[in-house]
């Protein structure tokens, strides 16, 4: 005779409390995970918008650092105590862009210039962002052509190697007026195209129709094909300032940084009383032989949950912020040396 199997609590199933326990305690968990899922994506979204505003930074610092290295390279012309201009940068015709070869000495562009915030910036410059700084860059390609290969309506400059040439250099957009010549007096010198590149902060990035946007961009205005060229670089750039590293002595190291050469600055610099002095005031950028570049760099989204209401140091120029609002910044800087004023005067 076989007896039941005895009912007990081993095949009893889950009480309701159980049940309510068990599900409570999964709802805890998916909580738990549904928070930790967001609170990663948050941080992933915000590390995305750190670093896309890092790398545009970096970027605008490396294309503008390049170019300052570069600036008063005219190729095998060593244009040493040349007289300095500064023309508008804005200027296309050959006969305003600051050369002279008939002077003595012969009249250059300043390789490095600078508008300090406030000044009235060039006319060709479009939607120039509020005390905000301008670098204009002045230089020949480091890239020598022949002067069959030149692009008609581009402007080139010509440096003479053979000492019979009746001048040093010659500019141009004209192919017919490059008659200079090598070292053998009868080859042909090459040609170098001519760079003027303005570099400023621009309040948009996409100024004008339906596209329209309000985030602020490195911008440069480039000299190209006889026209000005404005093209967005980088953007997220708030700020651009720079200091000017003055030589006063003529070896070529920096006696003391200022914001704007062109003026007298004997109170923050104690070598500006003697040569040249403020009185030559346009002399003084060709006595340039580094720059000390400041750039702001701006997240192009807000970030939830936070205001700024931090201050940036931009160099002379002084401090910036706080702008409390919900964008966050980092500000970055580098000295960049002018290596065909510099490394002259250390010869």
């Amino acid at each position: 005779m076989r007896l039941a199997a005895p009912v007990g609590p081993a095949n009893a199933g889950f009480t309701l409390v159980e049940m309510m326990i068990a599900m409570t305690i999964g709802l805890f968990l998916l909580v738990g995970m549904a928070s930790l899922t967001a609170s990663h994506s948050l941080s992933s979204k915000e590390l995305e918008k750190t670093s896309r505003q890092i790398e545009s930074a970096r970027y605008a610092m490396q294309v503008i650092g390049d170019d300052v290295a570069l600036a008063g390279f005219y190729g095998t012309f060593m244009p040493k105590g040349a007289s300095i201009a500064a023309p508008d940068p804005c200027a296309t015709s050959v006969g305003n862009l600051g050369f002279d070869s008939t002077t003595t000495p012969v009249t250059l562009p300043a390789p490095a210039y600078g508008y300090v915030p406030g000044a009235v910036p060039p006319t060709c410059l479009t939607n120039v962002a509020p005390n905000t700084g301008i670098v204009v860059v002045r230089r020949a390609s480091s890239v020598a052509i022949a002067v069959g290969a030149a692009v008609p309506g581009e402007t080139y400059i010509q440096a003479a190697q053979c000492s019979s040439d009746p001048r040093a250099f010659v500019i141009d957009s004209n192919t017919a007026s490059f008659t200079l010549h090598l070292k053998d007096c009868s080859a042909l010198a090459p040609i170098r195209k001519y760079m003027v590149r303005t570099y400023y902060v621009s309040s948009c990035n996409v100024c004008s129709g339906p596209k329209a946007d309000s985030t602020p961009t490195l911008k440069v205005a480039e000299l190209i094909g006889g026209a000005i060229s404005i093209t967005p670089l980088s953007e997220g750039i708030q700020d651009l300032e720079a200091d000017y590293g003055v030589d006063l002595d003529n070896d070529g190291a920096v006696d003391c940084y200022v914001g704007n050469p062109g003026v007298d600055n004997t109170t923050s610099c104690a070598a500006w009383a003697s040569a040249p002095g403020w009185t030559a005031g346009l002399q003084n950028w060709g006595n340039v032989v580094t720059v000390r570049l400041h750039v702001l760099g701006r997240n192009t989204e807000s970030s939830a949950n936070w205001v700024d209401g931090r201050t940036y140091d931009m160099g002379l120029a002084g401090s910036v912020g706080p702008f409390n609002d919900p964008f966050k910044r980092h500000a970055y800087g580098a000295v960049l040396r002018i290596a065909n004023v510099a490394g002259m005067r250390e010869l």
